[in-house]
C-alpha cells in the first residue's frame, strides 16, 4: 500500500497530473513512466521527495510537483560529465524563474547534441571510432543511393549530412566542388574535425555556468585549459613523428621546420614587435599623430562582472559566446572603415584582441594618420562604438577609450609590447593586470581561448604585405639590383624601410612586389589549387620555394637529416591533411601510411 493512500487529499489550485485522482496502482505506474530513463541516484532523490509530499499534502500535489521538476532531471541525465556544472546553474536560474531554467536547460542539451552523440562524449578513442562509423555510414549510404535512385538523391544525402554537422555549402551547381566535398566527407578525419569544432560549445556552456571568470578560471575554463594542453601535447608528438622529404631525398622533421617559422612564439613575438616599431617610426617620419584606442562589447556580451556577480542582460540575450562578441567588434570596425573610406579619411595601425576575465573579447588598437584626418576618424569611431546599446548605463565610460600618443611619455611600441607579449607567451611581463595572476600562466589561457573560439589575435590595417616580407627573408643569395634594397630591408628586419620601398602605408594593391603563385594542380580531393612560389615585380619573378615536399612518418622512407647539419632549406608550405580512403571518382589516393604527395611548395 502506498504511503499517501490514507492521507486526506488537499484541494489546491494547481494543474493536475494526468488526472486529479488516481488509484494507487495507476499512480505508481504513471510515476514509473515519468522516472523512466533517469539515473538510480535521481530516482532515489525524487522518490524520497515524493514520499514527503505524499505524507504532507497528498498524491495530487506530489504528482504536480513531479510534473514541474522531472523534465529538468531528464535533461540533466543526458549531459553526462557536464552535469555538475549545468545542474548548479539550472538550480540558480530556477530560483528566479523555473521556466527560464527549463528553457536554458533545453538549449544546453540541444547544443550539446552533435549528430547522434553528445559532444562531451566525443574524445580520444571514442571520437576516432565515431568518426569512422559516420564515414562508413555516409559513404555506403551514398553509393546505395547512387545505384538505386541517381544523382539527385545523392546530392540530397550530402546536403542533409552537411546540415547535420553545421557546414554551409552553396556551390551545388559546381560539380567539381561537390565532388571535392564528397571526397572529404568519406574520410574519418573530416568528421573528427567537425566534431572538434563543437568543443567550443562545451566551453561556452561552462562559461554560462560561471566557470570562466577571475574568481574561478580566467579567460578559459579548467576543462578548456586541460583540453588545450592535451591538444598541444598531441601536436608536438605529431610534429616529432612526421617529416617532410623533398625531391633530393632531404628530410626534416616537422618539429624542426615549425621551430623556424612564426609558429615559434619567440619568432612570432619578434616579428610582431618589428612591425609595430617600424610602423611607429614611419609615422614619426611622416609627422603623423597616433592614438591608443580600446573597443569593447555591450554589457549583454559579458557573462560575469569583476565582482563575480552574473550579468542579467547576458541571459536575456541568449548567452552570446566569445565568437559572437568578436563578430560584433569586427562589424563595428567594418562600419568605421567603410565610413572613413566614403569620407576620404585615411589611417593605419594594428589591433590586438584580448579576452576580459570572463572570456568576452575586446580590442586594443594603435592608430596613426594626419592630425586633421584622425580628428574625423575619432568622431566616427565614437559614433559606431555606441551605435548598439549606446544608451545603457556606463556606455560612455566603458565601451571605448581614447588616449593620445604623447612621445614624451613613451613609445607606441612600448605601449603595445605588453599586449603582444601577454597574448603570445607572457615573456617580459611579471603580472597580468586583468587578473593579477602570473602573466606566463595567463598567456597559456589566452592562447587556448583564441584557439578554441577561432579568434585572430593580431591584425595590421593599412601598410603592406607581410607575406612578401616573409618570402623575401627566405632568399639567402644575390637577388640582383632591381629588388635588392627591398630584400635587404626585409632580411635585416627594417619594417619602416620595407614599407616605404613597397609603396608606403597607403599603397594598397599598388605595392612594388606581389606574391607569385604556381600553376594550378589537383590536390587529393580533385580541386585545382595553387601555392606560393615566390614574389614578382611585373613580369619579373623571384622564386623563393624550390622543392616539392612529401609528408611521411619519420624513418618510413628517406634517411632523416637535421637543419643543423646542412645548408639552410627554404621554409615551405606543407599540407598535413591525409587523403580520403576513396578519391575523386573512386580512384585510390595513396594515403593511409606511406605518405601523400602535396602541391609544389
Amino acid at each position: 500500500m502506498l504511503s499517501y493512500w490514507s492521507k486526506p487529499q488537499e484541494v489546491v489550485d494547481i494543474p493536475p497530473a494526468p488526472a486529479g485522482f488516481m488509484w494507487p496502482y495507476e499512480c505508481e505506474q504513471w510515476r514509473k513512466e515519468q522516472l523512466k530513463g533517469l539515473s538510480h541516484e535521481d530516482v532515489f532523490e525524487l522518490r524520497a521527495r515524493l514520499d514527503e509530499l505524499d505524507q504532507e499534502k497528498g498524491h495530487i500535489v506530489a504528482n504536480a510537483w513531479l510534473v514541474e521538476v522531472v523534465e529538468r532531471y531528464q535533461l540533466l541525465n543526458k549531459i553526462s560529465v557536464m552535469r555538475p556544472y549545468v545542474q548548479k546553474e539550472a538550480e540558480r536560474l530556477a530560483k528566479r524563474s523555473r521556466q527560464d531554467s527549463i528553457e536554458w536547460l533545453r538549449g544546453v542539451v540541444a547544443r550539446l547534441r552533435f549528430c547522434d552523440k553528445m559532444i562531451s562524449e566525443l574524445d580520444g578513442a571514442e571520437l576516432s571510432k565515431w568518426a569512422e562509423t559516420k564515414r562508413y555510414e555516409f559513404e555506403s549510404g551514398m553509393y546505395g543511393l547512387l545505384v538505386n535512385e541517381g544523382r539527385a538523391a545523392v546530392l540530397k544525402w550530402v546536403e542533409v549530412h552537411l546540415k547535420e554537422v553545421g557546414v554551409s555549402f552553396r556551390d551545388w551547381d559546381d560539380e567539381d566542388k561537390v565532388v571535392a566535398m564528397i571526397a572529404r566527407m568519406i574520410t574519418p578525419e573530416w568528421w573528427a574535425r567537425q566534431a572538434k569544432k563543437q568543443w567550443r560549445v562545451v566551453e561556452s556552456i561552462l562559461r554560462e555556468c560561471g566557470e570562466v571568470h577571475n574568481g574561478a578560471s580566467p579567460y578559459l575554463s579548467k576543462w578548456g585549459l586541460n583540453k588545450f594542453r592535451k591538444q598541444q601535447k598531441a601536436n608536438a608528438e605529431f610534429l616529432k613523428g612526421w617529416e617532410a622529404v623533398n625531391q633530393n631525398d632531404e628530410a626534416f622533421t616537422l618539429e624542426d621546420l615549425s621551430s623556424r617559422g612564426v609558429s615559434n612564439p619567440f619568432i612570432r613575438r619578434g616579428e610582431l614587435m618589428a612591425r609595430v616599431r617600424g610602423t611607429e617610426e614611419l609615422a614619426v617620419e611622416m609627422e603623423h599623430v597616433g592614438y591608443f584606442l580600446t573597443l569593447t562589447c555591450p554589457s549583454k556580451y559579458h557573462a560575469v562582472r569583476k565582482n563575480g556577480r552574473r550579468v542579467g542582460k547576458f541571459y536575456k540575450a541568449k548567452c552570446p559566446d566569445p565568437r559572437r562578441g568578436q563578430t560584433y567588434l569586427c562589424n563595428v570596425f567594418k562600419r568605421i572603415r567603410s565610413k572613413c573610406k566614403r569620407d576620404g579619411v585615411h589611417f593605419y595601425g594594428v589591433r590586438v584582441v584580448e579576452p576580459h576575465h570572463d572570456a568576452t573579447p575586446h580590442w586594443h588598437m594603435m592608430v596613426f594618420g594626419e592630425a586633421a584626418q584622425l580628428k574625423t576618424f575619432l568622431a566616427i569611431f565614437k559614433h559606431y562604438a555606441l551605435q548598439e546599446d549606446g544608451h545603457e548605463k556606463g556606455a560612455e565610460e566603458k565601451r571605448y577609450d581614447i588616449k593620445y600618443m604623447d612621445p614624451a611619455q613613451g613609445t607606441a611600441a612600448g605601449y603595445m609590447a605588453k599586449y603582444v607579449c601577454k597574448s603570445v607567451d607572457g615573456e617580459h611581463i611579471e603580472k597580468d593586470i586583468e587578473t593579477g595572476r602570473n602573466a606566463s600562466a595567463m598567456s597559456e589561457s589566452i592562447t587556448g581561448w583564441a584557439r578554441r573560439f577561432g579568434i585572430r589575435q593580431f591584425q595590421f590595417f593599412g601598410g603592406v604585405s607581410v607575406s612578401v616580407w616573409r618570402e623575401l627573408r627566405k632568399i639567402k643569395k644575390d637577388v640582383g639590383a632591381v629588388i635588392k634594397p627591398i630584400h635587404e630591408a626585409a632580411d635585416k628586419g627594417r619594417w619602416k624601410d620595407f614599407t616605404k620601398l613597397m609603396g608606403g602605408v597607403f599603397a594598397g594593391r599598388n605595392q612594388t612586389l606581389k606574391l607569385h603563385y604556381s600553376e594550378e594542380e589537383e590536390n587529393q580531393y580533385g580541386e585545382l589549387v595553387s601555392s606560393i612560389k615566390g614574389v614578382a615585380r611585373g613580369v619579373d619573378v623571384y622564386v623563393t620555394r624550390f622543392y616539392d615536399w612529401t609528408i611521411q612518418r619519420v624513418g618510413s622512407g628517406s634517411e632523416s637529416s637535421s637543419l643543423k647539419n646542412g645548408g639552410a632549406v627554404p621554409w615551405t608550405r606543407v599540407n598535413k591533411c591525409t587523403g580520403p580512403s576513396f578519391g575523386l571518382r573512386n580512384q585510390p589516393t595513396g594515403s593511409g601510411g606511406g605518405g601523400a604527395n602535396v602541391s609544389t611548395g
